[in-house]
């Protein structure tokens, strides 16, 4: 296979899982792009002949003696290449082009991002600010090896590994582009599998890139943005404190126990009191005035300076807020 036009070698990689009826289209297209330096498919233990097909064409096939997930398909196909770039492409793609492999390939050969993801062309996604809350997991990009080696084993399985080059692109790269590809689909699991099965391997997708999803925010984000995470934290919880120590103010100068027949006024009238409401009247009835106020104005005042001082991290911090995908279009 030729290099691509501007001399950087890329790979093609294309994790399949018995394939053999779909595989043969996305193959046609990748050997004809002519621009690959090498195209590599890993048999991930299918049971069908997807190897023996994948074998028809100018590709590499690799073999695994039994099922082990699409990332470590992926991770088999990328140790087995020798190129700065690789390029990702599902088995059971419809609609491909080399047309849209140029566009997935440039921005990530001419040093622009360092990932570029083709997303399906669904109408749903003509909604724009779907795409900004959604987690963006097309299988066809192009991204360089830099990125995949900095991705941690860990995460190297099943269905996280898209979640985590998303993330880690974003938070710890340079970023990535996206774009919906008009024509580009996929065969849907339901169709692939029949619809019982193909429901309940969707359903368990969803929970794996759920609980990948909440990991990655949780552990493993810069401490910067763990840090803006904890002042916007610290702002809710002061301001919540400061109106706290408002109302205790308001009520020591209306009367204490005034204050808080006024607001229980229903639950007295009805002689439903809860023990809650018996322990204010205690309290109001026994505590000073002086002693609330002092209360009041402590809480008020502590909870603005907690404020004060976290909007001063906020506003430190936001700078190192990392940019959302954009989106090419």
């Amino acid at each position: 296979m030729a290099d691509t036009s501007n001399g950087k070698k890329v790979a093609a990689i294309v994790p399949a899982y018995n394939e053999a009826d779909r595989i043969g289209g996305v193959l046609g297209v990748l050997t004809s792009y002519g621009k690959f330096s090498e195209i590599i498919v890993v048999d991930d233990g299918s049971r069908d002949e997807t190897a023996q097909t994948a074998a028809k064409f100018p590709v590499r096939v690799i073999r695994h003696d039994r099922n082990r997930g699409k990332a470590q398909s992926l991770e088999s196909g990328v140790r087995a290449a020798d190129t700065p770039y690789v390029f990702f492409c599902d088995a059971d793609m419809t609609g491909l082009t080399t047309g849209m492999l140029d566009e997935i390939l440039e921005p990530v050969l001419s040093g622009e991002t360092e990932m570029m993801v083709a997303m399906h062309n669904r109408p749903i996604y003509y909604l724009s600010f779907l795409l900004s809350i959604i987690p963006l997991l097309g299988g066809q990009r192009a991204l360089t090896r830099d990125l995949w080696d900095r991705i941690p084993a860990e995460y190297k399985k099943g269905f996280m590994i898209e979640a985590a080059l998303n993330f880690y692109a974003q938070y710890w790269g340079k970023g990535y582009r996206y774009k919906v590809m008009e024509g580009l689909g996929q065969v849907i699991k339901e169709k692939k599998y029949g619809l019982r099965r193909g429901l309940v391997s969707r359903f368990k997708m969803q929970l794996e890139i759920f609980e990948i999803y909440a990991r990655l925010q949780l552990l493993e984000v810069p401490a910067t943005i763990k840090s803006f995470r904890i002042a916007i934290t610290n702002i809710a919880g002061a301001g919540f404190g400061a109106i706290v120590g408002v109302v205790i103010l308001f009520a020591s100068y209306t009367g204490p126990a005034t204050f808080v027949r006024q607001v229980f006024a229903d639950d007295l009238a009805t002689e439903s009191s809860t023990p809650l409401v018996d322990l204010l009247l205690y309290i109001a009835a026994n505590a000073g005035v002086n002693l609330l106020a002092t209360i009041g104005l402590i809480l008020m005042g502590f909870n603005i300076l907690v404020i004060v001082l976290n909007i001063a991290n906020v506003r430190y911090f936001y700078q190192f807020t990392p940019d959302p995908p954009e989106r090419i279009r």
